[in-house]
């Protein structure tokens, strides 16, 4: 767990923040249990700008989302996979970015699977958009308690308690998720899929990135080249915090 000294090292601006992205997934549990009920309802209003059907509660989660950082935070941009153009509050350039999914893995949450998260990273304002930009992240479980955090440069947290990626080093060993919606494994992929331990195929990105932060997971591949900020830069600080390695195809960070 945390020790009462690695708190004291941490500023009050950084307690504070993962404060309240904690409370933020708190409040948002509520707002979800309300969406829930029209869940039988699987018709789409719409397209997102990653191309995605949205349902109705992908856009009542989105606007619950700006407001709810308009209200905690003086000022920032908010950018979200449901929104073609950015949320703008307060007055200044000052403030945060904050890169929301309100709902990652949607198509889980609609049919009432297991994984979905909401999914907040947060950088500087004038921060550009990548992986080494995040300040600080959250990726919270929709159903329930169990929100993943992250400060940069001071670890990932479940709780009170400090995320350790896996000491899995062999293929053969190692229970690995792998994204393989609207996708046929090539030739490579096969073989890693054949020869992997256990593989599992969890369709929300950022709650299957967090199960490797946590050392339930060895590794999660992604080769679809359709992963979007919203549902990757903020599971990529926490499994990075957590001692994690997160790579391009080619190897390269």
């Amino acid at each position: 767990g945390m020790t009462s000294a690695a708190l004291h090292d941490t500023s009050t601006d950084s307690q504070e923040m993962l404060a309240l992205l904690r409370q933020l997934h708190a409040d948002s549990l509520q707002m979800l249990d309300q969406v829930r009920p029209g869940l039988g309802e699987r018709e789409s209003v719409g397209v997102n700008a990653k191309g995605d059907d949205q349902k109705p509660f992908d856009i009542a989660a989105d606007e619950w989302i700006r407001q709810w950082l308009s209200e905690h935070f003086e000022s920032g941009v908010v950018e979200s996979e449901e929104q073609t153009r950015a949320f703008e509050f307060g007055s200044g350039e000052q403030g945060y970015r904050f890169i929301v999914d309100p709902v990652d893995g949607s198509d889980n949450f609609a049919r009432c699977l297991p994984l979905s998260a909401v999914s907040v990273a947060v950088l500087p304002r004038q921060a550009s958009l990548s992986a080494g930009g995040v300040s600080y992240a959250l990726v919270g479980d929709t159903s329930g308690p169990g929100g993943l955090v992250a400060a940069r440069g001071e670890g990932a947290y479940s709780g009170a308690e400090s995320l350790h990626t896996s000491e899995t080093r062999r293929l053969g060993d190692a229970f690995v998720s792998c994204e393989l919606n609207h996708w046929a494994p090539d030739a490579s992929l096969a073989e890693m899929i054949r020869a992997c331990s256990g593989l599992r195929v969890y369709g929300c990105a950022s709650r299957a990135l967090c199960l490797v932060a946590t050392g339930q997971l060895d590794a999660h591949v992604d080769v679809r080249s359709r992963l979007t900020p919203e549902s990757f830069l903020a599971a990529s600080l926490i499994v990075t915090e957590a001692g994690g390695y997160i790579s391009r195809l080619d190897g390269g960070t």
